[in-house]
This record gives C-alpha cells, sequence and structure tokens, in this order.
C-alpha cells in the first residue's frame, strides 16, 4: 500500500520544487517505505521469472526496480500535474494527435482506451493540453473500503486536478452509466481504461495473452456499441525521467475487435517492457494459462 506520510507530506513537498528535480527525486523516496519496497520487489522478480522465464536475472531484477521507480514518478505527476508537458515538467511529445483532432472538428464524441502501462495519467493530460475536452470515467473511490482516508483524498485531489485540466466531468462507475452514454452522443469524449480489474466483475472477455489468457470487462466495447461511437488508443512511453512519449492510434469500427486490438498491442508493450504494466499483483487473478500449459 502506498505510504500515507507519502501521500500527505512528502509529495506535495516535491511538487513545490522548481525544474524537474522532484521526477528524479521521487524514485528515491519511493511510493512506499523502502522495507515494502524491498519485498515488493522480490515479489515482481518472481514473477518476471513465472512468465519470462528466458530473461536473465539481472534482467529481471532491473524490471522489478523500474517498475518500483515509475510507480514513484507517476505519484510525483499525480502531485504536479500543471506542471507535466509544461516549462519546469516533464516534456510530451505527442504521436497522432491528428487523429484526435479530426474527431474534435467533426464534433463526433469518442472513447480514448486506455490501460494501466507507464505514467498514466500522461496520454490523457496531453491530449488535454492540446486541445481536448476529456471526461474521466473510474472505478468507485469514495466507497472504496480498501483504500484509508488519506489515500481516498490524495485519488480525489488527483482526478479532481486532471478534470480542471482536461475541462471534464469525473463520474465513477457506481454512478449509473446513463449520462456517459448520453453525453457521448452528444459529441463529447471519455477516457476508460481497458485493462481495470476488479474480483466483483462478471462481464468478462478472454484475449491472448503471455502464452495464455487475460479475462478483461466488456464495459467499454458494449458502450461504444450502444452509443455508435468510435474509440481512439493512447499509449504513454517513457523514456526518461522527464521524457514521455505519448502514441495515439485509430482502431476498427467494430467494438469488439478495436479492443481485440488494444490488448494485442498492450501484450506486445508488455513483452517489450515487462516493469511498465501495472498489474503484475493480480496477474493470477487475471490470467489463466493455455490448456497445454495447464496440464
Amino acid at each position: 500500500m502506498m505510504s500515507e506520510w507519502r501521500l500527505r507530506y512528502a509529495f506535495p513537498a516535491l511538487s513545490r520544487m522548481p525544474t524537474t528535480v522532484p521526477w528524479y527525486l521521487a524514485a528515491a523516496v519511493g511510493r512506499e517505505p523502502s522495507a515494502a519496497r524491498r519485498l515488493t520487489e522480490q515479489f515482481l522478480v518472481r514473477r518476471f521469472e513465472q512468465v519470462f522465464p528466458s530473461a536473465t536475472a539481472i534482467e529481471r531484477r532491473q524490471w522489478a526496480r523500474t517498475h518500483l521507480s515509475m510507480l514513484a514518478r507517476e505519484m510525483m505527476d499525480a502531485s504536479a500535474l500543471h506542471r507535466l508537458g509544461r516549462s519546469g515538467g516533464p516534456e510530451i511529445d505527442v504521436q497522432g494527435w491528428e487523429h484526435v483532432d479530426t474527431l474534435i472538428r467533426r464534433k463526433q464524441g469518442f472513447i480514448l482506451v486506455l490501460n494501466h502501462y507507464d505514467r498514466l495519467l500522461t496520454s490523457a493530460l496531453a491530449l488535454a493540453l492540446r486541445g481536448l475536452s476529456l471526461n474521466t470515467l473510474t472505478m468507485p473511490v469514495l466507497g472504496n473500503p480498501g483504500l484509508t482516508a488519506v489515500q481516498r483524498d490524495f485519488l480525489v485531489r488527483k482526478v479532481k486536478s486532471f478534470s480542471e485540466i482536461a475541462r471534464g466531468e469525473w463520474r465513477t462507475t457506481d454512478q449509473g452509466m446513463r449520462p456517459v452514454y448520453a453525453s457521448l452522443k452528444a459529441g463529447q469524449a471519455w477516457g476508460i481504461l481497458a485493462d481495470a480489474w476488479a474480483p466483483e466483475f462478471t462481464r468478462l472477455r478472454s484475449h491472448p495473452f503471455l502464452g495464455g489468457q487475460l479475462h478483461l470487462p466488456t464495459g467499454i466495447e458494449r458502450m461504444a456499441e450502444s452509443a455508435g461511437v468510435p474509440m481512439l488508443h493512447a499509449v504513454t512511453y517513457s523514456d526518461g525521467a522527464t521524457r514521455l512519449r505519448v502514441e495515439v492510434e485509430t482502431l476498427p469500427d467494430n467494438a469488439r475487435l478495436a479492443i481485440d486490438s488494444v490488448i494485442r498491442r498492450l501484450e506486445r508493450d508488455v513483452r517489450s517492457r515487462p516493469w511498465a504494466w501495472w498489474h503484475w499483483g493480480q496477474w493470477e487473478q487475471m490470467w489463466t494459462p493455455s490448456s497445454a500449459e495447464a496440464i
């Protein structure tokens, strides 16, 4: 779990420091206390050994440490959202903005599909800075029993700060989807995570992924079909602590095929940069081996 001391004091203090120094210091401060980080690193090394048996011990250890640094820098991002992509903050290069701009000019509503990959907020924020008004749909925060009061406050500030920059609305999945459908049909855009996962999810679909099957909710594809809107996919790649690259791609008109395409790219990205995916702790709940591997 995230350290409450870091949420309440350390990262807010770092966010007030000038230049990009805070993003380098964030990795040293860490998202968790040092003892917890050592345990997480050991867990990740074992997980990478399970999923990527051909990788060397040195590679697995480096992936684990890079993963922890990435999460700490994402927390730094969340604490200083107003500085991302601007003077004194991390640089963001965007490729594929023209796909977003085309839909904006048409006044066409659409879903921006994201995944828990790399610096989570960067792609949506970078597009908002270029003119996209983006609404956000997330899992419940205030009613989440797995969060402490400090963690809930941090997440609420994070999403509200993003919504102010993106000039959009924030809704959670427990609030009802009718306003979201109406908004999409009226020409607005919504950012939604394709690989969001919780034990209570029941409407799942399986995708080939790293030699087995990744089981993910079907909500986005059902929403796109019902609202009759297209989808775009955005991915962030860290080229350094303060150098970020965002790639936006179009997706097939068929919603099911569109999500298939998103998960195929996620698989390629995870193979290329295993450290950048957030969900290794939920691997055994989200993924099952193929029948041949299970024997």
